[in-house]
């Protein structure tokens, strides 16, 4: 495929996100964020592709459309059908368009789909987008892109906020196990150190600052290890009592995360979803 096809075919990809994006943000302003985000996701699955023997333009073209169908009509999570069969749509209309080879639609299709199946033996390609997909929350560029994301939704700095370093964290610590390439556990062995180093620090900072006194806590929950980010004690002086369960959601496992006070109303919740472990730890 030449650069100029391709060039088109982002182009459209583009402005279709752009207008889906924006209607579901209610405002008048445009929205890039997630277009940033299959930006950056495209660059990374080259390079593993390059790595991995993996033709580096079908791995762009799929990780540019994996989240193409995330806000479909305007709306996130809008209706029953997962957001994988909207993008897969996305891409057979832009392929008609812009005849993309009809072998390769069909490889970046499943691809996409397996993504979402959770299939115990993807396809390599599959695999390159999974850990693109992945390693763009890594790092410090990760890191950034977490405030940028929750900035865009209007919250600031706040405990409430502050305990959500658990995701990043609890991602960051089982990062290279979730890796489903050699190339992907490479760049993760290098990047989340970065991640943790990050968000450790800014926690001592806020402590030494006299801001915010906010500790991290390893717990233990059905074979996974949280680094549980939690205010000390409650405002009242108690203790923060944690409460860990899951269930099984729409796209994946998710882990709710509660610490309460038995004393008061005060209580912090954290949702994710569970890693998903490719290789022992």
């Amino acid at each position: 495929m030449s650069a100029m096809v391709l060039k088109d075919i982002e182009n459209s990809l583009r402005a279709h996100i752009q207008r889906e994006e924006t209607a579901a943000d209610q405002g008048e302003r445009t929205i890039d964020s997630l277009w940033n985000h299959l930006c950056r996701t495209a660059r990374i699955a080259e390079q593993l592709g390059r790595a991995e023997g993996v033709d580096p333009s079908t791995c762009r073209l799929a990780a540019l459309f994996h989240d193409a169908g995330k806000f479909h009509q305007g709306k996130l999570h809008g209706d029953s059908e997962p957001e994988e069969q909207h993008s897969v749509k996305i891409l057979a209309g832009l392929a008609q368009q812009h005849v993309i080879p009809e072998q390769q639609v069909a490889e970046i299709s499943e691809a996409i789909l397996q993504l979402y199946r959770g299939d115990p033996d993807p396809a390599p390609l599959a695999k390159v987008l999974f850990d693109a997909d992945n390693l763009d929350k890594l790092g410090y560029l990760g890191a950034a892109n977490f405030f940028v994301k929750r900035g865009l939704r209007g919250r600031g700095i706040s405990r409430s906020f502050m305990v959500q370093f658990t995701v990043e964290l609890t991602y960051a610590r089982h990062a290279v196990a979730c890796m489903q390439t050699e190339a992907g556990r490479n760049w993760a062995r290098r990047r989340a150190p970065q991640t943790q180093s990050f968000f450790s620090s800014l926690l001592d900072q806020l402590r030494e600052d006299g801001l915010a006194d906010l500790v991290i806590k390893e717990l233990h929950f059905d074979g996974l290890l949280i680094d549980a980010v939690v205010p000390a004690a409650c405002s009242c002086s108690r203790a923060l009592v944690p409460e860990i369960w899951q269930k099984e959601g729409i796209k994946c496992c998710k882990i709710h995360l509660v610490h309460a006070c038995q004393a008061c109303d005060e209580r912090y919740e954290v949702r994710f979803c569970r890693p998903r472990l490719a290789s022992g730890e």
